[in-house]
């Protein structure tokens, strides 16, 4: 457990240092920044070293982990051969890592190599035929971005925007009220009326509304995948590695990909958002669905339920907390990337605050993040659900 509290550490501190390129931080973050503007293949190959990092540093601390762990000191002597070859791997990964990072990041060092030009000419290639548009990728992914735009995330926004603020203000804290109780709602009710004090309505209406958009699409997507994978145990072992990478990357690395395949300035912060937060809603839901009692689901058998209603009547209601535990996390790491989508676009409160580090606007920086802070903690309040409540009153 002191492993996996080193391994999260080290994926926040990586997904910290990315984001200071905004400052013009050295190494990969820098590279990815700048990139985003004037460079993309060489972004997206800054993107990839991130990538290699993140995947190699959180399997070297869970190989250090599984080698210390004493459960592990009466392996055969063939899984004890396995487990040192697996370090070894990650260990490796992590050289090469600090080696793309080096050479990235240095800028003198691949700056005129032959590899980093065949790198760069073929991704340059595929970015091209992406945003060609006679291509059918592009005529899949433009009309989606236009309908995510059009059908959802315009209108949520001009609601958001043009309903007055105190009409906007009652209607959440009574969501949060009945939802999650007094407390939250009092909560949201003050956290509101900060962002107001702080004159960034507006902006913080345009990101609530990107963030129920995504939020939505986070949970189309990974409640039923949830659900697929607490009852098939072939679906969990195939999906948790995918799981697993998707958890080691920094928010900055979905976007990139994204900026390129959905040229829409609004929505690769959306489509990056689902990507981030959907793991955590699928795990959620998974373990929500799985702790579900046995007894109750073989009492359910026994009065005839087929798997499908044992399903539907039983183990979902029964799970509603974690779904609703998976609701609430999801909605947050949502904003966490919608606002990280203001440096490629997206405008409001992320828009605020990469203006304000780029071009030392120190005051409208500090605004727009006391305006983030007060959205996150509504958020969290509407979303909240009275589960922390009952857990207390049993403690």
């Amino acid at each position: 457990m002191i492993l996996l509290a080193v391994n999260q550490t080290i994926l926040f501190a990586l997904s910290v240092v990315v984001i200071a390129g905004l400052k013009r931080g050295q190494g990969l973050g820098d590279v990815v920044t700048s990139g985003l503007y004037s460079n993309p293949a060489l972004a997206l190959l800054a993107g990839a070293g991130i990538v290699i990092m993140a995947i190699a540093l959180d399997r070297a601390t869970e190989a250090m982990a599984n080698r210390t762990d004493p459960a592990h000191r009466h392996l055969t002597e063939g899984k004890r051969r396995i487990l040192r070859l697996y370090t070894l791997a990650c260990a490796a990964g992590v050289g090469l890592a600090v080696g793309l990072a080096h050479a990235f990041g240095a800028g003198s060092v691949w700056t005129h190599s032959t590899a980093q030009d065949w790198l760069l000419r073929h991704v340059q290639t595929v970015l091209d035929y992406v945003q060609d548009p006679s291509t059918f990728v592009f005529h899949i992914t433009n009309p989606v971005g236009n309908f995510l735009v059009q059908h959802g995330l315009e209108p949520l926004r001009s609601f958001f925007v043009e309903t007055p603020w105190p009409a906007m203000t009652f209607g959440l804290a009574l969501i949060a009220f009945l939802i999650s109780g007094l407390r939250p709602a009092l909560i949201t009710l003050a956290m509101l009326a900060l962002i107001g004090l702080t004159g960034e309505w507006t902006n913080a209406m345009d990101t609530a509304s990107q963030v129920l958009v995504a939020t939505l699409l986070t949970l189309i997507v990974g409640v039923p995948l949830g659900v697929w994978a607490a009852e098939s145990a072939r679906t969990r072992r195939v999906m948790r590695p995918v799981l697993d990478v998707l958890q080691t990357l920094p928010q900055l690395v979905y976007i990139i990909p994204f900026i390129y395949l959905m040229p829409v300035s609004i929505v690769p912060g959306v489509m990056a958002s689902v990507l981030y937060a959907s793991p955590v809603v699928i795990r959620l839901v998974e373990a929500g669905i799985r702790e579900v009692s046995p007894h109750t689901v073989e009492a359910a058998g026994a009065f005839g339920a087929t798997r499908l209603q044992t399903l539907l009547k039983v183990k979902i209601p029964l799970a509603r907390e974690a779904i609703m535990l998976g609701v609430n996390q999801g909605m947050i790491m949502v904003l966490a990337v919608v606002v990280i989508g203001g440096l490629v676009g997206s405008g409001a409160l992320g828009y605020d605050v990469a203006q304000g580090l780029q071009q030392s606007l120190f005051g409208q920086g500090v605004l727009a993040s006391i305006a983030i802070l007060a959205l996150g903690i509504a958020l969290d309040r509407v979303t909240q659900g009275r589960t922390r409540k009952r857990i207390e009153g049993l403690s």
